[in-house]
């Protein structure tokens, strides 16, 4: 029953609170001017490795994302276009179901993260219409086929699915992404768009040559980028076809950008206050062709031209000094218009001001969380500033320092952020099971920086109030069902060393649903949670079990891995008959240089320092596999 509660929670959250973060001026740096296989491999590279979420919890997030703009109870059907209340989830009829649009079956990837999770390839959808498209490619099908009854924008036949003008474009940019998002890293599919139909099982989609009319034709809509922005606020990653639509085209239409080509566009300050003059800037690659004309528009509108002014250019430098007449909370849109001859470039972005300081009172974590427990706090509105130390689904975990009592929960906010980012908060002081929470988050800013999040060392006896909320690690510890599959559904396990015993708690679908408990003496790394007087640590991924102690048996080369060349200066390769999971390399002193769950039998050290690191493999099934090599000049 309480988790019931909670979950209703989030519906009523996800359409009161007030939240930061849109596409940074620049996050598609070192990008332009690229095209083909260059141009996909980058944008693969700067959208990968999102902050991940569980299919079960995805209805939420799309809940969010598709709301209708009208009445935020609802949302917007993909296919149908109508409006229906976000409760009415169910099989068959009239319920929502979430729609894969890129099919699950095309590829096999049902229950597998994250690619069944992935918000932006999920919309809520009329069941019966979902279950008429099944897993249906996607191409013209007027003017033969069936015309929905339902759906009556939407035509279909045997081997294909042609949705209504409101979602062609969309379709197309979703599947695009997924061909970008997914190109076999990380243990992932690698996903293909096809130009076929009929193309399930197989990790492909169609119709290609009929994905990139629709594209062209029916262009992004508010709705569709104001959706990019909120699945940005959670997964911190972005369509970049909904940004770009013409990157579509220079990666499968066989064109090209145009002569301009934009370097560094970057804002200073980052982060501007309401009221700050601010110097927006870009360089001209050493390839580009000058523009005859620059100009900046700016407004509060997307595509504005209520404010412009033209950027000087000094040697291969572009800028525009500006001040931004807005209020704290507003969004401010930049439009960029280079003009070379009958050539014309334009480069967007946008920025989000925060509340100054001076409107703001804070107060400490250590304040939230008080002397004793529950909080003296309870009932208090706060606003409380601090880094992310963990993300889970409906919760994560805000860190203030390394003393005791600087960590809580935050649950049910519609904005995430990546390990080590700063965040201001706003919302109320709560006791749920015994752990202090902030919940109905009214305002949240994130401030980035993503700087690494050093766990705390700590006993097992330490595993209580002090250091709830907090990320730590204990050494040296045992699991008592090691070997064992862990549960996909919520479930604890017993782990002990000579200080005594605690137990993780892994939640229904999480990051480490059906993997391996490790055999043997291990670090142990999570968030110290607390249900019903019951001290839990929470491992964010399997990441946080691979961390060693330094006793020589345990650096031993095992039978189960080969690793060479050992000495290497580049690239350093493993040969084992198992599957390999993750890795992850660190120095004599325990510090961590580079960590990845990832099926990776080549590793390139070319940018580590000379001198010994350990090599940790974490073998499916099997665990953790250690190895010393030396990086050579």
């Amino acid at each position: 029953m309480m988790i019931k509660k909670r979950i209703k929670l989030i519906l009523i959250l996800s359409f009161l609170s007030t939240f930061a973060n849109a596409q940074p001026l620049g996050y598609y740096n070192g990008i332009d001017g690229k095209s083909g296989d260059e141009l996909k491999e980058a944008l693969h590279e700067l959208i990968n490795d999102h902050v991940d979420f569980s299919y079960y919890y995805s209805k939420f997030i799309i809940n969010y994302s598709d709301s209708d703009p009208e009445n935020p109870d609802n949302v917007i059907l993909f296919y149908t276009q109508q409006s229906r209340s976000a409760e009415l989830y169910g099989t068959g009829g009239d319920y929502i179901n979430r729609e894969h649009v890129w099919a699950k079956s095309h590829g096999a990837f049902a229950d597998k993260r994250p690619m069944d999770g992935d918000a932006f390839n999920l919309r809520p959808a009329d069941a019966s219409v979902n279950t008429s498209r099944s897993n249906k490619d996607f191409d013209n099908v007027q003017p033969g086929g069936t015309q929905h009854p339902e759906a009556t924008d939407c035509w279909y036949n045997s081997s294909s699915w042609e949705p209504g003008p409101a979602t062609k474009g969309q379709v197309a940019r979703i599947l695009f992404y997924m061909a970008t998002r997914y190109e076999g890293t990380n243990g992932e599919l690698d996903l293909e768009v096809v130009d076929k139909v009929n193309t399930s099982p197989a990790p492909e989609h169609g119709k290609l040559s009929t994905l990139l009319e629709w594209n062209n034709q029916y262009p992004p809509s508010d709705f569709e980028r104001r959706r990019n922005e909120r699945i940005f606020n959670m997964q911190q990653n972005r369509n970049p076809f909904i940004d770009h639509p013409e990157f579509i085209n220079y990666i499968w239409g066989n064109e090209s950008p145009n002569g301009i080509v934009i370097e560094n566009l970057n804002i200073d300050p980052e982060i501007p206050n309401p009221g700050d003059d601010i110097s927006i800037s870009f360089n001209l690659a050493s390839n580009s062709e000058t523009p005859e004309t620059v100009t900046i528009f700016w407004g509060t509108t997307y595509d504005s031209e209520d404010n412009q002014l033209a950027m000087a250019l000094n040697q291969n430098t572009y800028s525009a000094n500006l001040n931004l007449n807005v209020s704290a909370e507003e969004r401010v849109y930049f439009k960029i218009k280079s003009v070379k001859g009958e050539n014309i470039k334009y480069t967007r972005g946008n920025v989000l001001l925060p509340k100054t300081k001076e409107s703001l009172t804070f107060t400490p974590i250590a304040d939230v969380q008080g002397d004793e427990a529950p909080s003296p706090l309870q009932g208090t509105i706060v606003t409380i500033s601090g880094r992310v130390s963990a993300n889970f689904d409906g919760t994560l975990y805000i860190q203030n320092g390394d003393q005791p009592r600087n960590g809580v929960c935050v649950y049910g906010a519609n904005q995430t952020g990546n390990i080590g980012d700063s965040l201001v908060i706003t919302g109320e002081v709560t006791e749920y099971s015994n752990l202090t929470e902030l919940t109905d988050v009214s305002y949240l800013f994130n401030f980035k920086d993503n700087k690494p999040i050093t766990p705390i060392e700590v006993s097992i006896t330490d595993i209580n109030e002090e250091y709830e909320g907090m990320l730590v690690k204990v050494k040296n510890v045992e699991f008592e069902k090691a070997g064992n599959t862990i549960s996909g559904g919520n479930a604890t396990y017993t782990f002990s060393n000579q200080d005594g015993s605690s137990v993780i708690f892994s939640k229904q679908d999480s990051r480490t649903s059906g993997k391996t408990l490790p055999s043997g003496e291990i670090d142990l790394v999570g968030v110290v949670g607390q249900y019903n007087s019951v001290y839990q640590l929470l491992p964010r991924d399997m990441n946080d079990f691979m961390s060693t102690t330094n006793s020589d048996d345990n650096y031993r080369l095992r039978k189960s891995i080969d690793i060479y060349p050992n000495p290497t200066s580049s690239i350093l390769k493993i040969k084992t008959n198992d599957i390999i999971e993750g890795i992850k390399i660190v120095d004599i002193s325990g510090r961590v240089y580079l960590s990845k769950m990832d099926n990776i039998a080549n590793i390139s050290v070319e940018n580590l320092n000379p001198g010994m690191y350990i090599l940790q493999v974490w073998l499916e099934k099997k665990g953790i596999y250690y190895a010393k090599f030396l990086k050579e000049e």
